[in-house]
């Protein structure tokens, strides 16, 4: 039997104690990787649902996750078209408001104007004529028994000189309260914003 060389000699012991480590610790890795996937599948298995979801995968709860967040993303897309859904409700109150303000005025406006009528200016120019021949007290003393629009229309036809002396009169006389200095501002107020007659349509 032939000898083995010297540097083999030595170099076997070496071998032979490396080996069953080796073979240790490929076991030891073994069990431990059968451990971690062991593990895994355990947080998997505890991840799962309860039934009825039997086919339950990880593509499934990621779809599960991307369903929420679009819910979640749906929700405050609903809260945020509540919100402008209750401003633009504010605000059509609001102009509401306004617009019924508006006409408020409008009529306040309208009613304090005087307008002479085409068909009536004949018959007030008639009147005005003839209250221009009577004194100025007895034209005050007629003009209230009678509104303050039909007043202001006969003025206007008037002479300037005749029309400030009635109203000096009615300042003159104004009874209690002063109701004809009040009668006597109404209706300068109402001569300040005449509107011409309106000619009927050819």
């Amino acid at each position: 039997m032939k000898e083995l060389p010297a540097p083999v000699v030595i170099l076997l012991p070496v071998l032979l104690s490396v080996v069953p480590m080796l073979m240790m610790l490929t076991t030891a890795s073994t069990a431990l990787v059968g451990n971690i996937s062991v593990q895994k599948a355990a947080e998997v298995e505890a991840k799962r649902p309860p039934k009825p979801w039997d086919f339950w995968t990880p593509e499934v709860e990621n779809l599960a996750r991307e369903l929420t967040e679009q819910k979640a993303g749906f929700a405050n897309r609903e809260a945020d078209l509540a919100t402008r859904e209750k401003r633009l409700a504010a605000e059509a109150k609001e102009l509401d408001q306004i617009r019924t303000q508006i006409e408020s005025l409008r009529g306040e406006i309208a009613s304090r104007i005087t307008e002479v009528q085409a068909q009536e200016l004949k018959n007030i120019k008639t009147l005005a004529n003839t209250y221009s021949k009577v004194s100025a007290p007895a034209a005050v003393a007629i003009f209230n028994q009678m509104d303050v629009p039909s007043v202001t229309k006969i003025l206007s036809l008037m002479k300037v000189e005749l029309t400030s002396a009635i109203l000096q009169e009615m300042g003159r006389s104004a009874g209690p309260d002063n109701i004809n200095a009040k009668r006597a501002a109404e209706i300068s107020q109402r001569l300040r914003m005449m509107q011409p007659a309106k000619q009927p349509a050819s």
